[in-house]
């Protein structure tokens, strides 16, 4: 039904203007047609531009009734793609079943069937849906040099020490040199975290796997801003790492189903959702639980024991 190799541009026109260009020759993003500082995804608009392109029939009626007799004389949808070489082509998508949809081209007569997947999703796609989501880079006890948690007043900035130990000793006998090695040692405000606690252990594998779930609103106006607590935050993170590279997070309110937070990186004005599962150890991290040692499995067992029999 359509079948277009390269795809400029697409627009859904039950919302006139949201047009969104996918780049030519893996091009710099693509923007949203009404408004400039939408920053829309790359693959996202690839995929919806070629599953408008490639749009194939079931089934070909020729002859066909009344449009009305397929809803295409009201269409629920209308979608418009333009080709590589200016050709535009806009399709009308009228009644579904639980199997198929009908759909026209404005440039023929012809009634198709097709599939019910194009006319379902973009029944149910927002414009957000096509924003870009930035990644995190790589955080981790390698890459990360300080980290500092400002919440509720309270300031927690953890570093990183590197501290020689002696290695394994030199395989030349006439040698007694051993080779140094070094290894990481961490501390909260200037006191130590000892090396197997929890608390870091948790915060690192949090940090190591930060991803954001979904663009909430790309603008980040001042109203915005509030209405998400991004104004008085529950907490800011910054993280030194790489080569001094500094990246700060700022987390705001929980949303209505307090499943995620609110964020913000800094220099992006959008605002992004962070699953509450995945910042937990970061919003309760206190100096406390940092600096505790872990308590020996077998020590609580023998004690437990002395207990029992005193």
């Amino acid at each position: 039904m359509t079948e277009y190799e390269e795809v400029l541009s697409c627009d859904r026109s039950t919302r006139p203007g949201q047009a969104v260009r996918p780049p030519s020759g893996g091009g710099p993003p693509v923007l949203y047609d009404g408004d400039d500082a939408f920053p829309a995804g790359q693959e996202a608009v690839e995929d919806l531009a070629e599953q408008i392109g490639s749009l194939a029939a079931i089934r070909v009626i020729n002859d066909p009734e009344d449009l009305s007799a397929y809803g295409l004389d009201e269409p629920a949808l209308q979608a418009s793609v333009t080709a590589g070489d200016g050709t535009a082509v806009t399709l009308l998508l009228g009644d579904m079943s639980d199997s198929y949809c009908y759909a026209k081209r404005t440039d023929s007569d012809t009634v198709y069937t097709v599939s019910t997947d194009l006319s379902e999703n973009l029944e149910s796609l927002e414009l957000l849906d096509l924003a870009a989501i930035p990644g995190f880079p790589d955080l981790g006890t390698d890459t990360i040099s300080s980290l500092t948690w400002e919440s509720g007043g309270t300031t927690l900035t953890l570093t990183k020490t590197e501290t020689e130990t002696a290695g394994a000793e030199s395989g030349d006998s006439s040698s007694s040199e051993s080779a140094e090695e070094t290894e990481p040692a961490w501390d909260v405000n200037g006191t130590a975290i000892p090396s197997d606690n929890s608390a870091f252990t948790s915060l690192m594998a949090q940090l190591s796997s930060l991803a954001f779930d979904a663009c909430y609103d790309y603008k980040g106006e001042a109203d915005t801003l509030a209405a998400c607590g991004l104004d008085t935050p529950v907490g800011v993170l910054t993280v030194i790492y790489g080569e001094g590279e500094t990246l700060t997070l700022t987390i705001g309110a929980l949303d209505g189903a307090g499943d995620s937070y609110y964020a913000q990186l800094s220099g992006d004005p959008a605002v992004y959702l962070l699953s509450a599962d995945s910042v937990d150890s970061l919003i309760s991290l206190s100096a406390q639980e940092l600096t505790a040692a872990e308590e020996d499995e077998t020590e609580t067992a023998s004690d437990a024991s002395s207990s029992s029999t005193s």
